[in-house]
């Protein structure tokens, strides 16, 4: 079964989580063996065979060291590279790839010095704010083209608008998420005027302070309220149309550069991990949580949760005749545009068409099928 959409447009693989699922997790379902993944197109041999050239070009750039942008949460741009890893897609591409746990807004610096070599990050506005900081990162695919946030609100509570916000302080961990501030922006709303108060990341403060108003992921915490019987109101951004993106491959644009192959391998084995994932969230959750940090309590529940949120939320805003990751320039500029409106940058700091480039995701697809290892 391939993780794309319906020729109607609706998530092929778009399922909600349920009891069964859930217990196929708990006892951590079998991974089985490599089915090949979703839509592959090619010779099943590795690369050395197929095209020895290109695997030389790929052994020559070295150990890729991957920063991924949350722990090993089973989250997109995340889960696909863990399973990649694992079911030896970089090996097949004679990628020398090491992953290493870490975070979004750290992920930045190490990638702008070329500490390391490739990352996932939060949002194309991201490495829009960093690149306007002279940090020279490159987006290279974008799977979420639209928000993964979200704001909550209590189910009784007086905000019933977001006109409203100002009235009662708002929960933040760090600060609102770009696509949020978009979203109180474009209703009207002075974020200077809400009272913002640091939380940690237990959503039930939501529920057991004064906090009335929470920026959330549609893939953690609403799933975390829920298990405790407690409701909520959700604004989201998608439903205002504002521009937004998430899990977003990026690199340095020296790495790309001297690179060019093992960059578009490297999105080749990892697009391969999200369609073997979509198809098996029991097994590639169990991959994660098999390698999560401990003091993050993530759970089989939670992460099934994560990834199916996740996952469902890549398909439904892929356009069925785009593949997975294909950067939309419009639509990115749209987005920069709003961090300029939110005055986060300056207008004119940031080249959008400089700082993605479309054309490795380009090279691995034919149409919407991803041509795996590589033509021969």
């Amino acid at each position: 079964m391939s993780a794309r959409r319906s020729a109607g447009g609706r998530p092929a693989l778009a399922v909600r989580l349920t009891a069964v699922l859930i217990a196929s997790v708990l006892v951590l379902a079998a991974c089985g063996d490599d089915d090949g993944g979703g839509s592959v197109a090619g010779d099943a041999a590795g690369l050395a065979a197929v095209d020895p050239e290109r695997c030389a070009a790929n052994q020559a750039a070295g150990e890729i060291l991957f920063l991924t942008s949350f722990d090993f949460a089973a989250a997109a741009s995340i889960i696909d590279v863990v399973v990649a890893d694992e079911l030896g897609y970089f090996a097949e591409l004679c990628l020398d790839v090491t992953l290493q746990a870490g975070f979004s807004s750290a992920n930045v610096a190490a990638v702008a010095a070329e500490q390391a070599q490739m990352t996932s990050l939060g949002s194309f506005s991201e490495v829009a704010v960093a690149n306007a900081s002279d940090a020279d990162l490159l987006a290279v695919a974008v799977l979420g083209k639209t928000s993964v946030e979200a704001l909550l609100v209590e189910g009784d509570s007086a905000i019933t608008e977001l006109a409203d916000l100002p009235s009662a302080p708002m929960g933040v961990k760090g600060a609102i998420p770009y696509s949020v501030r978009a979203m109180i922006a474009e209703a009207g709303v002075d974020e200077d005027e809400i009272t913002q108060i640091q939380v940690d990341f237990n959503p039930i403060v939501l529920f057991e302070t004064d906090i009335e108003s929470l920026p959330v992921y549609k893939s953690n915490e609403p799933a975390q309220l829920e298990a405790q019987g407690l409701g909520f109101r959700t604004f989201d951004p998608a439903d205002l149309d504002i521009p937004a993106s998430f899990a977003v491959f990026t690199t340095s644009r020296a790495f790309a550069e001297a690179h060019p192959t093992a960059v578009a391998d490297f999105l080749r084995a990892a697009i391969r991990g999200f369609e073997h994932a979509a198809d098996d969230p029991a097994g590639a959750v169990a991959r994660t949580l098999a390698r999560s940090d401990p003091e993050y309590f993530f759970s089989p529940e939670g992460e099934t949760f994560r990834w199916i949120t996740e996952r469902d939320l890549v398909i439904a805003s892929t356009p069925v005749d785009q593949p997975l990751g294909a950067i939309d320039l419009d639509a990115l500029t749209a987005e920069v545009g709003r961090l300029q409106d939110l005055g986060v940058i300056a207008p004119g700091s940031v080249d959008v068409a400089g700082s993605a480039d479309g054309r490795f995701v380009e090279e691995i697809f034919t149409g919407t099928e991803l041509v795996w290892p590589a033509p021969g």
